[in-house]
């Protein structure tokens, strides 16, 4: 015991002498999970990680949600709120650090710590912005040609800060029967939007929600398929939903992990049923996980699918997000441990959308600049 206290003793004079610098740096480079263990070393460490200086060079995880909720009762009927369920930075929801033409945004989607709004009083104007850092730029408009074939308008945010310093911004082109027709595609790294023909099948309708996983955008397709395309409109890719699916059960995609999960209801969806795509270039589903809609909302009696919303996967660990619409929270359910607990409330109104956020602290590698000559 003496000589392991001793060794242990030696282990913290070594971390004491260590210059701050150099222990940020080695903190960049582990895992989340181990960056958390490393909070509860001393103050002193512990201080080092959450500074906010040092927090712009260390890997994030899930920090809150934005959520709207319309209330008929109150004016504005449609309202914007976050809730910050980590680590600050707190988030003002308003978007005070936008211009003039966007003071009021509708919020399409969130990827990876940017936001793609859309501006109210002008519905064909776009804007991708970093809350964290309050830095912006507006897209252009996409050409005539291209958008009058669109018979709905669906747009989708895609980034990985991992792997590209350039967003990506995919318009899903419908024809009739809400079948896929092509993508218009927008590229921060070009600054202009292609059209690309869908090489899908010619009959494919697919979800509105979406995930981005492995370079590929992936949607849930009514014809029982996960479908995806790369960021170049290049590669088109349909694999098969988990064997024994009902096909007229249409399920979520989430990643977490480093994995595409598929949640979908079975058991006459009185219960989620999650499986994880564990070698992505293979069609093999496997089953993780049961878990009841009782459970899920911690609640006695029959409970219907419909009294709760999926959300999200957490991104680094094993928890579904949803929205309970019976007590109107968000919650969360952790599968390792089978418990599921409220995260907040969101009050008055019903919920009309929900995205989770990962803050981006540095906008090193992304191109975003606030220019006054791109909004006129």
């Amino acid at each position: 015991m003496a000589r392991r206290s001793s060794r242990k003793t030696k282990l913290q004079t070594v971390l004491t002498d260590l210059p701050d610098a150099l222990i940020v740096e080695i903190l960049s480079r582990l895992p989340l999970k181990s960056l958390c263990c490393c909070k509860c070393v001393d103050t002193h460490w512990y201080c080092l990680i959450s500074h906010p200086e040092h927090l712009k060079k260390l890997p994030q995880t899930l920090s809150g949600f934005f959520f709207d909720t319309e209330d008929i009762g109150r004016c504005p009927k449609v309202a914007r709120h976050f809730a910050n369920i980590g680590e600050p930075p707190q988030i003002d929801p308003s978007f005070p650090f936008l211009p003039p033409e966007f003071e009021l945004v509708r919020l399409e989607d969130c990827c990876d710590g940017l936001l793609l709004c859309c501006s109210s009083q002008h519905p064909f104007r776009r804007l991708v912005c970093n809350p964290a850092t309050e830095r912006w730029v507006v897209l252009p408009a996409l050409p005539a040609d291209s958008s009058c074939v669109a018979q709905e308008d669906t747009f989708h945010l895609v980034f990985d800060r991992d792997v590209s310093s350039h967003f990506h911004v995919f318009q899903i082109v419908l024809k009739d029967w809400r079948r896929v027709a092509g993508i218009n595609m927008y590229s921060s790294g070009t600054g202009s939007w292609n059209f690309m023909e869908s090489g899908w099948d010619s009959d494919s309708t697919i979800c509105d929600r979406c995930v981005f996983h492995q370079g590929m955008l992936h949607f849930v397709s009514a014809q029982s398929t996960v479908v995806s395309v790369d960021v170049e409109g290049k590669k088109w890719r349909a694999i098969s939903v988990p064997e024994g699916v009902e096909r007229s059960e249409l399920g979520f995609l989430a990643r977490s992990q480093g994995h595409l999960h598929y949640m979908v209801h079975t058991g006459i969806r009185q219960e989620v049923s999650i499986w994880c795509l564990e070698k992505y270039d293979s069609d093999e589903w496997t089953l993780k996980h049961r878990v009841s809609n009782n459970k899920l909302l911690n609640a006695r009696g029959k409970v219907y699918y419909y009294e709760y919303y999926i959300i999200s996967c957490h991104p680094d660990r094993s928890l579904i997000c949803y929205a309970n619409h019976r007590d109107k929270t968000l919650m969360a359910y952790d599968i390792d441990r089978e418990e599921a607990c409220v995260l907040c409330t969101f009050g008055r109104g019903d919920l009309i959308s929900c995205f989770p956020y990962v803050p981006l602290l540095s906008d090193s590698s992304v191109p975003l600049v606030v220019s006054c000559s791109s909004v006129l």
